[in-house]
């Protein structure tokens, strides 16, 4: 058979901070529901609760602070171009929230206003819904296996994948995520299921984790692959050069180097290469 007509191919997408920005935060409680410190959804990416404390997502559940979010321009251009090109891709969610019957309508809507696409509501997972988590946690006990409600988001991620995608015969797979956590689960599954083809995408619009990653490296340099266009978006984000971003460019082709005032990293330019740097070296 032609593999053109079998390739089953899908773009998930995470939701908060990769589709949306909101300002729901994950409260952080102790035993007797005292708030012991208020996260944003950056922050709980890599937060590890501590023995006795319990995470408060009632905030995701709100469904006027979702609606008031802001679309990921970023990701919105992803989109944008998949469908300018056109596609037979089928759209989906893959969050860790909870109530898909409540947040369901809600981005089917979004998709239709936004895309005119389709976003069928079988290929929206939320995966912290009690109804969800209970339907996976009887599968789980009838084989023996670990509960869906005892794993990691990024594991419940990977198992969705597995088990509700390439079990429905989705042999092309496309997953959008601002967390490297979920993107590494859902990379470990090439090697289960070797037939398919695992596109994992980091989510970064701002460059504010990939700039992290590269102090925290120890690294001299870093190339920026995309040059000018990458650079555009550093200074938009971390310098105050943003305002006279055409005069910024100009200055690091001639070789002067930027610093960034969010990060001690320097923007370089030589013989038309744009690189991160730790020092001002042009």
């Amino acid at each position: 058979m032609d593999e053109a007509r079998t390739r089953k191919s899908i773009h998930l997408f995470d939701l908060d901070d990769t589709l949306i920005h909101t300002n729901a935060r994950v409260l952080v409680r102790d035993a007797q529901g005292g708030t012991l410190r208020v996260l944003s959804t950056a922050e709980f990416t890599g937060y590890r609760p501590a023995d006795g404390e319990v995470l408060d997502f009632s905030e995701f559940s709100d469904l006027g602070i979702l609606s008031r979010g802001i679309v990921v321009k970023y990701t919105r251009t992803i989109i944008d171009t998949i469908l300018r090109y056109g596609t037979r891709s089928e759209f989906g969610i893959l969050t860790a929230r909870a109530d898909k019957k409540l947040h369901a309508p809600f981005l089917i809507r979004l998709f239709r206003s936004l895309f005119g696409v389709r976003l069928a509501n079988e290929y929206i997972f939320a995966v912290s819904d009690a109804r969800f988590s209970g339907y996976k946690d009887r599968a789980a006990a009838a084989a023996a296996g670990v509960p869906f409600s005892k794993l990691s988001v990024s594991q419940r991620k990977a198992l969705v994948i597995a088990q509700d995608l390439v079990g429905r015969g989705f042999n092309d797979i496309s997953f959008y995520d601002d967390s490297r956590e979920n993107l590494e689960s859902f990379k470990v599954m090439r090697q289960a299921f070797p037939h398919v083809a695992y596109r994992p995408h980091f989510i970064d619009p701002t460059w504010k984790a990939r700039l992290q990653e590269f102090w925290d490296s120890g690294a001299a340099r870093k190339t920026l692959i995309k040059g000018a266009g990458s650079a555009r978006i550093i200074l938009d984000h971390h310098s105050r050069r943003s305002a006279e971003m055409e005069s910024a460019l100009a200055d690091l082709q001639a070789g002067d180097p930027i610093k960034l005032d969010t990060v001690p990293v320097w923007i370089l330019c030589e013989g038309g290469k744009f690189y991160l740097s730790r020092e001002a070296v042009a």
